[in-house]
């Protein structure tokens, strides 16, 4: 049976076009300001699509303010904003105490809090290592002007401190109410002799702006490690043709924890991929180039979903294992289908250390054997161009073969004389950043017979 599909493919792909489906080529920057000196929601992903923890201009004394929202996430999870210096779990201190004793933390709060929420700020002290005071504080009252807060902590002695807020209560697994949001300012240890002390960036005055690229128009896991020293999912110049290719990598992150690394055109759900994009076509196969170098027996994965009114209908995909340090093709066999979505995801495995390149995944079209006769297929991808153009045919024998890009004119621009060419499949590229935005033209010839595409550049 595998046999008789494998000879099927290498029958429809002899004469068949190539669709573009992703080079990589497009990617979007980033940014978000990171509050300096704290753990706070983006490093967890929701802060850095959501902005569930964020700088706000209205303060109560200076520039800024820390703002905490809980909001819906695209998943249907809940996410909440927090802010934490140390560890709660464990009660790991995160700055230094210079008071002798601390009676109590005090601050400034506005808030809009939904019914039946509420925002839990944490506070703990240490001396020489054991807990010397503090608990876990609920704000359930909105506020709509600046209100100074106090809650008792009650440690004789001090010299660390564990502090945060978050929306709801995180602690036992209650997110908060969607629409929830809360504002901290001023924040100051106080002593029994009324002697004050400022908490790190205690005015929220300190931020820092952190950037990273993300492939346009898909959903990576960089949205999970934003802060890190290096992100899951890359640009590379490393590329199969065109500019950049995918680079996905596996790391240890700063917990401690091994980094996931994939994209999806759908969405991250809770438990599994959700979503995807409108898909009508009905493709024999799929294809792309790729290079893996695995951690141990690691594997990476490459899979394509059909949907017909939601529903799953046919899967395509495959396991990459083994090192390739050479872009390799892979060649797969869709079996047949009439979708009206599609849902697409590449993950690079699990351990750490492993890293997945992929460039050029192309869909795989049968076409008429009159198209194929006197001259191969041609396919010329991105169309519409911005900067380079990717000319892609199939040889089924050795031809003499020649490229010319025209204007409208018929002027001719480019010619590319390549030459007696054996049998295979064949890229051309071709720089079109100096182009006027238009409509031209690209002439294939192929032993003296001509077939004519259009092109658009941007």
């Amino acid at each position: 049976m595998k046999k008789t599909l494998l000879s099927l493919f290498a029958v429809l792909t002899v004469g068949s076009a190539y669709s573009q489906y992703e080079g990589f080529e497009n990617w979007t920057q980033n940014s978000i300001l990171q509050l300096d000196d704290y753990q706070t929601s983006i490093n967890d992903g929701g802060g850095s699509v959501l902005g569930t923890t964020t700088q706000s201009t209205d303060a109560n004394s200076g520039i800024y303010s820390v703002k905490l929202e809980t909001v819906l996430a695209p998943s249907g999870d809940t996410a909440f904003g927090y802010f934490i210096s140390g560890d709660p779990e464990n009660m790991t201190p995160g700055q230094a105490v210079s008071l002798n004793n601390v009676d109590s933390v005090i601050g400034y709060y506005k808030a809009d809090i939904q019914p039946n929420d509420s925002v839990l700020f944490i506070c703990g002290t240490t001396f020489m290592g054991n807990p010397s005071g503090g608990g876990t504080y609920f704000l359930t009252q909105s506020q709509a002007n600046w209100t100074r807060f106090a809650f008792y902590v009650g440690a004789i002695a001090a010299d660390s401190l564990m502090i945060g807020a978050a929306g709801g209560n995180p602690l036992v697994e209650f997110n908060g109410i969607p629409g929830t949001w809360i504002q901290f300012d001023d924040i100051q240890l106080k002593s029994s002799t009324g002697v004050t002390q400022n908490i790190l960036n205690s005015s929220f005055e300190n931020w820092s702006t952190v950037t990273w690229d993300d492939l346009s128009n898909w959903n990576t896991t960089n949205q999970y490690f934003v802060g890190e020293t290096m992100m899951p999912v890359n640009k590379t110049t490393d590329a199969n043709s065109g500019t950049y290719a995918l680079q996905l990598d596996l790391f240890i992150t700063s917990r401690g924890d091994t980094s996931w690394s994939a994209i999806t055109n759908g969405v991250f759900g809770q438990n599994q991929l959700e979503g995807g994009v409108p898909f009508t076509s009905s493709p024999i196969g799929i294809e792309f180039y790729y290079k893996y170098l695995p951690s141990g027996a690691d594997t990476a994965s490459f899979s394509v979903e059909f949907k017909e009114t939601g529903q799953p209908s046919q899967w395509a995909g495959t396991q990459l294992y083994g090192t390739t340090t050479t872009y390799t093709l892979f060649s797969g066999f869709v079996p047949p289908v009439t979708p009206d979505s599609m849902i697409m995801s590449i993950w690079a495995g699990r351990n750490p250390g492993s890293q997945l390149k992929i460039d050029d995944i192309n869909f795989v079209y049968p076409v008429g054997m009159n198209e194929i006769l006197s001259v191969e297929k041609l396919v010329a991808y991105p169309n519409p161009v911005k900067d380079v153009l990717n000319i892609r045919f199939n040889l089924k024998k050795d031809k003499d073969v020649s490229i010319r890009l025209l204007d409208v004119t018929g002027k001719e621009l480019i010619v590319s004389k390549l030459g007696n060419l054996s049998s295979g499949v064949y890229n051309q590229q071709f720089n079109t950043s100096n182009y006027n935005s238009g409509i031209y033209f690209i002439e294939f010839i192929i032993d003296g017979e001509k077939m004519v595409e259009r092109f658009v550049v941007q």
